[in-house]
């Protein structure tokens, strides 16, 4: 069976017929086609949605009939009396379903037409796509901080567009369409490394912190790691190159642009709700709980930290600045709705990002979520745990000779390791080229703690110490299985000593011996939202 065409597939799919075994097989076994049949699905799809949609946009009716009005329509034709009483139950019929399909044609046509300006493409090319589960970007569109800079930049054949932005004091969400000289969409072929964000004195106050994309439209996530007081933001980027899809080469050219953003109306619907929670860890962790700002868009928590005299002798310096927070919301009926950095899973989907910084002997910490209903439901903050590395020193001595046939086990607060192998080879990370040897310890355990910022070393028996990496898998979960790859690698160790000591200076130590959690105020809900106040809350 010959692959079908795009128009083909899309009158298979009007039409209704069930697929034939034929068909199905080929379809099963033909990656184009399946490409096809998506494509033609998806703008099936997107054209229901359009024109059977329960609300279409302000001004569609409008602008079709407007279109309407430019189509010429041929005079009807003069038929002779005799001719015409021969025709005319067949007329009546065909003309019936002619001028149905006639203002059909019509419509489509019109909406085709219009489908090509800004105000319905940019619609149905949209980060507001049916699909989408980001309530606060659909809360942010309901109150009308919805922004349209009208950037479109064209160079060497290529379309760079910006249609809609939107942004508050929690977030700034921009979707992007770049297309090629034949129109198709590109998606993730730009590097957003040097657009920023900055105030009206220049400074920087956002990071890139979320990139998602459909099939046509690129929608950039950035967050304000601390309160932005300004009524207007500057966006600029430079824009050089675009990569071409499958490949490693790129087009250059100049698709750079520049927009300002009026902050005023989002900004004067924010809504502070001020938070008194304090608690101390029994390990000397002291948390702060400071407040809960709702915007249009989301919901930004404020927390800080400090350790006590001996938790900070435990995490000095830079250690400090490794801690973690777990914690999570639960509503009325103790369902968790919202958690971060919970072992225990959770629906970790709906924050955004976590920042801190070290001010006047606190470490700040922000939090911003895509949605966290305070204001339309009880909710309870619940404190997991958190972990913050400290300085270790448990150690084991191996035997390279021995420890094949004698595995080794290493067991230090709560973690188990097994160490079944030492051996030098070629760095496992490098390249084949690359003759660098290192060597290798085979290893596999429990992990209770956390692992990101464990330190390791090797210490041969001069004395001399050798750092270590790890190469492998781990799994998360409030035991984490360790399975290496091979394991841990001595780097700079390129022959085997007789003996060896291998030694854990910094352990990520994980606390959940807490117990903590309050009910959070009732915020004030934002004028203009849907079921902004429940009766039943």
């Amino acid at each position: 069976m010959k692959c079908w065409k795009l128009s083909q597939t899309k009158e298979y799919i009007q039409s209704g017929n069930n697929v034939d075994e034929e068909l199905s097989f080929h379809i099963q076994m033909c990656p184009e086609c399946q490409s096809l049949l998506r494509l033609a699905e998806e703008e099936e799809q997107a054209w229901m949605g359009l024109l059977f949609s329960e609300s279409l946009p302000d001004g569609f009716t409008e602008q079709v009939m407007a279109s309407l009005e430019e189509v010429d329509i041929e005079p009807e034709e003069q038929v002779p009396p005799a001719s015409a009483a021969k025709r005319t139950r067949r007329s009546r019929r065909l003309l019936k379903k002619s001028i149905l399909w006639i203002a059909s044609l019509f419509i489509v046509t019109g909406a085709f037409t219009l489908y090509a300006k800004p105000s319905i493409a940019d619609w149905v090319r949209s980060i507001f796509s049916k699909e989408t589960t980001d309530s606060g970007i659909i809360d942010a569109r309901q109150l009308g901080i919805l922004q349209n800079p009208h950037v479109k930049v064209k160079d060497k054949g290529y379309t760079l567009e910006i249609n809609e932005v939107v942004a508050d004091a929690t977030r700034l969400v921009m979707g992007v369409k770049v297309t090629d000289p034949q129109g198709k969409p590109l998606v993730y072929q730009v590097d957003w490394n040097d657009l920023y964000i900055t105030d009206m004195n220049g400074k920087e106050v956002a990071q890139l912190r979320g990139m998602e994309g459909s099939d046509s439209i690129e929608k950039l996530t950035f967050v304000f790691t601390k309160e932005i007081p300004t009524d207007e933001l500057n966006v600029e980027a430079r824009v050089n190159r675009i990569r071409i899809p499958y490949s490693e080469q790129f087009v250059q050219g100049n698709w750079d642009f520049k927009f300002k953003l009026d902050m005023k109306k989002a900004n004067a619907m924010n809504i502070t709700t001020p938070l008194n929670e304090k608690y101390t860890t029994p390990d000397g962790m002291q948390i702060e709980m400071e407040k809960l700002v709702r915007t249009p868009s989301g919901v930004r928590l404020e927390l800080s930290t400090t350790l006590s005299s001996e938790a900070a002798k435990r995490s000095p310096g830079e250690l400090e600045g490794q801690q973690q927070l777990m914690f999570h919301f639960e509503n009325e009926q103790g369902e968790d709705i919202s958690s971060v950095n919970n072992l225990r899973g959770g629906h970790p989907e709906t924050i955004i990002s976590q920042n801190s910084e070290l001010q006047s002997g606190k470490r700040h910490w922000t939090y911003t979520f895509r949605c966290l209903p305070y204001d339309r439901q009880k909710l309870r903050f619940v404190f997991d745990g958190y972990s913050i590395p400290v300085k270790s020193g448990a150690s084991v001595e191996l035997v390279p000779s021995e420890l094949k046939n004698h595995p080794v086990i290493f067991k230090d607060q709560g973690d188990e390791l097994i160490l079944s192998d030492f051996w030098v080879d070629q760095d496992p990370n490098l390249q084949e080229q690359d003759q660098q040897r290192v060597s290798l310890i085979r290893m596999t355990g429990k992990y209770r703690n956390m692992f990101d910022h464990d330190v390791w070393i090797v210490r041969d028996p001069g004395g001399k110490e050798f750092p270590v990496t790890f190469r492998g898998s781990l799994s998360w979960g409030e035991i984490s299985e360790a399975s290496g790859d091979p394991g841990f690698i001595v780097n700079g160790m390129n022959t085997l000593p007789a003996k060896a000591t291998l030694a854990r200076t910094v352990t990520d130590k994980w606390y959940d011996n807490v117990k903590w959690s309050f009910e959070l105020p009732k915020g004030k809900p934002i004028p203009g939202l849907k079921n902004a106040e429940p009766q039943n809350y």
